[in-house]
């Protein structure tokens, strides 16, 4: 049986070198763009599960926000 782990994480500051996808609001971030990263504080989280955010939802709703709330 796997054993469910909840690592904490923050947000951190990235531009993209390839287009993403905003994991709050389904927008396109363009290649290049400033965007933010989910990151494990004391854990590792592999960059293929790690939630993407546009600069937008950042700037709209917080880290809190994005981290802690299931999408509206």
């Amino acid at each position: 049986m796997m054993e469910n782990k909840l690592i904490e994480t923050r947000l951190v500051k990235r531009h993209s070198q390839f287009p993403t996808v905003c994991i709050y609001c389904n927008k396109q971030i363009p290649a290049d763009d400033l965007h933010y990263v989910e990151e494990g504080i004391s854990g590792h989280i592999h960059s293929l599960i790690a939630r993407k955010y546009c600069q937008s939802c950042y700037t709209k709703y917080g880290e809190q926000i994005l981290l802690h709330e299931k999408k509206l």
